[in-house]
């Protein structure tokens, strides 16, 4: 697929505000506590200032602006009216993930989130992640893994995801590797998160996320598949980095 083909893809999946989302992944019961889950190591290892970019309408900034000062940045300006009208406290910018407007060295941390996959030169956006941070500054990645088996799902329902089928921890590792980083980590998290599946705000049931019996039936499902399934193929790969 060209680059044109690949942004203008993009752009019609992604260009407009996702409300329902927003509060699904901030407020919905059975849910919210998952991401939490899932992003209380990035939250930990923040710094201030720090910058995510394509932050969308603002799920992960939530979070982060918990920990201090941060900007986001997203190619989408619908998302970012939505961003700053339900968080105030962020400082966001319209901008291309490859080419920001920040000097070298601005932010103590940066987080990426579910966006290499979604972008044609992954490459230039670390290049940009790593330029914009300052020496012994945290680079943060969170993307998807491909060989997990509801990932590929997803990957198979929505045309825009698809690119998420090459993401894993070798490719990311590849990425990485010309990069002036050092004390790389890599992690897998979330084996088989059900309940991205059968709470979804769209496809699935969220209103079961308000009944504790199947918040306990989900939770115990996915433990128990977690112990089967290899880390290999479970369905984040977290990678934090430090600069030289």
């Amino acid at each position: 697929m060209t680059d044109a083909r690949h942004a203008e893809l993009q752009r019609r999946y992604f260009e407009a505000a996702d409300p329902e989302r927003f509060r699904w992944t901030t407020e919905a019961q059975g849910f919210a506590e998952t991401e939490d889950a899932l992003l209380a190591d990035v939250l930990a290892r923040v710094v201030e200032p720090c910058l995510e970019i394509g932050c969308g309408e603002g799920n992960n900034l939530v979070r982060l602006l918990r920990q201090g000062r941060c900007f986001g940045v997203d190619l989408f300006p619908q998302k970012l009216h939505f961003a700053a009208a339900n968080l105030p406290g962020a400082r966001l910018a319209v901008a291309d993930a490859a080419a920001l407007p920040f000097r070298d060295g601005a932010f103590r941390s940066v987080f990426v989130r579910d966006l290499l996959h979604h972008v044609p030169r992954p490459p230039a956006v670390l290049a940009e992640a790593v330029r914009l941070l300052a020496p012994g500054g945290a680079l943060l990645l969170l993307e998807p893994n491909g060989r997990n088996p509801l990932v590929r799902l997803q990957t198979w329902l929505v045309p825009a995801e698809r690119g998420a089928r090459a993401s894993g921890a070798a490719s990311l590792a590849a990425l990485l590797e010309p990069l002036p980083l050092e004390d790389v980590e890599l992690r897998m998290l979330e084996p088989l998160p059900l309940r991205r599946l059968f709470l979804h705000y769209r496809f699935g049931m969220p209103s079961l996320g308000r009944v504790a019996v199947a918040r306990r039936g989900i939770a115990a499902a996915e433990r128990l598949l977690g112990r089967v399934l290899p880390a290999s193929r479970w369905s984040y790969v977290a990678i934090r980095a430090r600069k030289r």
